[in-house]
């Protein structure tokens, strides 16, 4: 009797349990390396992201520098000009350019009215400043006065 219900039952469970068993196994196994892998994963997009922020840094400092050398041109700027005969002559308008030159206004001759941008390093004329610069190239200035 016990022979019968080994073989019709506690083989065939043990069987099923073992299979069981052996698919558990194998798929812990299984999630152990996603999960390294993951972990990995993790580690390089934290490195990334180390990397971006210190890269950003830099460049940020950079940036910074150049905008000081910037300003601290504009302040040198007047007195190093040879497009006016003196600092008196200028105008500091800042934007979207630098200075409005009124050369020979010290005198009693002509004047020359000139716009100045300064610019340092590799820096280049922004859209507006371009369009000014095309404006006055194309002589498309006027006077207006306005009474208050």
């Amino acid at each position: 009797m016990i022979e019968l219900f080994t073989i019709t039952i506690l083989l065939p469970t043990a069987f099923i349990m073992s299979i069981i068993f052996w698919f558990l196994v194998t798929r812990i196994g299984k999630l152990y390396d996603e999960k390294m892998e993951l972990y990995q994963q993790i580690k390089l997009i934290e490195m990334e992201r180390e990397k971006a922020i210190s890269n950003a840094r830099k460049d940020s400092v950079k940036k910074q520098r150049a905008i000081i050398k910037g300003d601290i041109s504009e302040i040198i700027a007047p007195w190093s000009i040879e497009s006016v005969n003196s600092v008196k002559e200028l105008n500091f308008l800042g934007n979207p350019i630098d200075f409005v030159g009124f050369k020979g206004l010290d005198g009693d001759g002509d004047i020359d009215i000139k716009f100045i941008e300064v610019k340092s390093g590799k820096s280049r004329l922004n859209k507006n400043q371009r369009r000014i610069r095309d404006a006055v190239a194309a002589k498309r200035i006027e006077w207006v006065e306005v009474r208050v």
